[in-house]
């Protein structure tokens, strides 16, 4: 390692440890949109060995693997670690940048650039999620809501409870939309319908289709089939009552056509 690596690598694992991460990091809510902080390991052989919780001079302060945990005070000197040993994690915000030994960890730092493809992803989302929320939640009705539970379940992805169903209709960006309550009142209260009439039944709040979901799509496709046919016949009719009317009126005189050919002549 070069003295000017080293430096660099002192001074900024010194800035990282003073935001040294809690036990558990928080990854969701608004605890997880503020959380800035670092865990530093350190691996021996690819296995878990240290956790770097403070750096004294040229001194590393750790916990060390004990087998279930990183629970065994010791500490060892920062000439003593190859710097590819050190295994570094910036939660950043919902964000995770992951650094492989002490040179990638320099150089993100210095240079920034997963922080800027970090800034680039979220400007994108920012905008997505501007644009989604300009856009009204369409509730799908009973019989779609229907068909799209069934065509998850035999894909493999069924869907459980109402929060699930949200995102699968509408991807994880209906939480940040400003109609995601009354959207999700709605949704539930056709589930809940669908639970009463038969089709799901609902346990602790997860919910599972039953054999019965898969009649009633038969037969309101069934009755679907039979209204389409109904109104086809319905406009033939018309259409030939008109030809009717319009036969009897032209043969009782009463509409006239020009002569197109004289054959008198």
């Amino acid at each position: 390692m070069t003295t000017t690596l080293r430096r660099l690598s002192l001074r900024l694992l010194t800035k990282a440890l003073a935001c040294k991460c809690p036990d558990l990091v928080p990854r969701s809510g608004e605890a997880g949109a503020r959380i800035n902080c670092f865990s530093v390991y350190i691996d021996k052989d690819s296995e878990p060995y240290l956790l770097v919780h403070a750096l004294a001079g040229e001194s590393l302060e750790c916990l060390e693997w004990s087998g279930a945990r990183f629970d065994l005070p010791k500490t060892v000197s920062f000439s003593d670690i190859p710097d590819s040993d050190f295994s570094i994690t910036h939660f950043y915000g919902y964000s995770e940048v992951q650094y492989k030994g002490l040179r990638d960890f320099v150089a993100g730092k210095v240079f920034r650039l997963p922080y800027l493809k970090i800034r680039i992803v979220r400007s994108i989302e920012s905008v997505d999620q501007y644009f989604f929320n300009k856009k009204k939640l369409v509730t799908k009705q009973r019989i779609e809501l229907l068909r799209f539970l069934v065509s998850r379940h035999l894909d493999g992805k069924s869907i459980k409870s109402h929060v699930e169903l949200m995102t699968g209709l509408y991807s994880i960006k209906w939480v940040l939309h400003p109609e995601r309550e009354s959207q999700h009142a709605r949704l539930r209260f056709y589930l809940d319908s669908l639970v009463s009439t038969g089709e799901l039944t609902s346990l602790n709040g997860d919910y599972e289709l039953t054999g019965k979901a898969l009649q009633t799509i038969e037969t309101y496709e069934e009755q679907e089939r039979k209204h389409t046919e109904s109104v086809k016949a319905q406009r033939a009719n018309a259409w030939l009552t008109a030809a009717i009317v319009f036969l009897t009126a032209a043969q009782a005189g009463i509409i006239k056509f020009s002569t197109l050919v004289d054959l008198s002549k």
